[in-house]
C-alpha cells in the first residue's frame, strides 16, 4: 500500500509541469472534448506504468533503441505540426461534444497519448533516475510486489492529474467569453506549432 501511495504522489507531481501532453489535454477541454482529453491523459498514464515498471525491474535497456526513438520523434513532429497548423489558422469547431460522438474516438486518442509520451526519450531517463533513488536510498524494500504497485501508482497519479486539469478547464470555461476561449485555444495551437518547428530543426540538424 505504501508503494502504491508513493507512486501516486510521484506520478501526480511529475505530470503537473506544463508540457506538450498537458497542452493537448487542455486544448481538448477547451473544445468541449473532455472525453478525448481524458483518453490522451490516460494513454500517458499507461506509459508511466510501463516506463516506471521497466525502470524498477531493471529492463529499461530494452527500450533505448535509437532507430525507434528517431521514428517516434518524426511521428511526434508530424502530429504537433498538423494540430498546430489546424488549431492556429483554421476555423475551430463550435459544436458541443456528446457522449455518443466522443465514444468512437476513445481508442484513437488513447493511442495519441501514448505516441506523445513515447516521442520524449527524457521520460525513460527520468524514471530510471527515480528507480535509482528508490532503490539506492532503500525507500521501498526491493521486491516484485513493491515495484509493481509503485509503477501502478504512478499511472493512477498521472491520470488523476489530467482529470483534475480537465475539471479546472471546464470550470474556467463557464467564466470565459467564446472569443476568449477561441483565442486561448489558438495560443495553445501556436505553442504546439513552435514546439513542432523546434523538433523539426533538431531532427534536421
Amino acid at each position: 500500500m505504501i508503494a502504491l501511495i508513493l507512486g501516486f504522489v510521484v506520478g501526480f507531481a511529475t505530470s503537473v509541469p506544463v508540457g506538450p501532453i498537458n497542452l493537448a489535454v487542455m486544448m481538448k477541454g477547451l473544445s468541449n472534448k473532455t472525453g478525448q482529453g481524458l483518453m490522451i491523459g490516460t494513454g500517458s498514464g499507461f506509459m508511466d506504468v510501463l516506463y516506471c515498471g521497466a525502470a524498477m525491474f531493471g529492463i529499461s535497456s530494452l527500450m533505448t533503441n535509437p532507430h525507434l526513438v528517431l521514428i517516434l520523434q518524426i511521428a511526434t513532429f508530424c502530429i504537433f505540426f498538423f494540430f498546430g497548423i489546424k488549431t492556429t489558422f483554421f476555423k475551430i469547431a463550435e459544436t458541443k461534444l456528446t457522449k455518443s460522438e466522443d465514444a468512437p474516438g476513445f481508442k484513437r486518442y488513447f493511442i495519441l497519448g501514448i505516441l506523445l509520451y513515447l516521442s520524449n526519450p527524457s521520460f525513460l531517463a527520468y524514471w530510471i533516475t527515480v528507480a535509482g533513488i528508490i532503490h539506492g536510498y532503500h525507500i521501498l524494500t526491493p521486491s516484485a510486489y513493491n515495484s509493481s504497485f509503485f509503477a501502478l501508482g504512478t499511472g493512477i497519479g498521472t491520470s488523476s492529474w489530467f482529470f483534475i486539469l480537465l475539471e479546472l478547464v471546464e470550470r474556467q470555461k463557464m467564466k470565459l467569453d467564446k472569443k476568449i476561449i477561441e483565442r486561448i485555444t489558438r495560443i495553445f495551437g501556436a505553442i504546439l506549432l513552435i514546439i513542432s518547428l523546434v523538433m523539426g530543426y533538431k531532427l534536421i540538424s
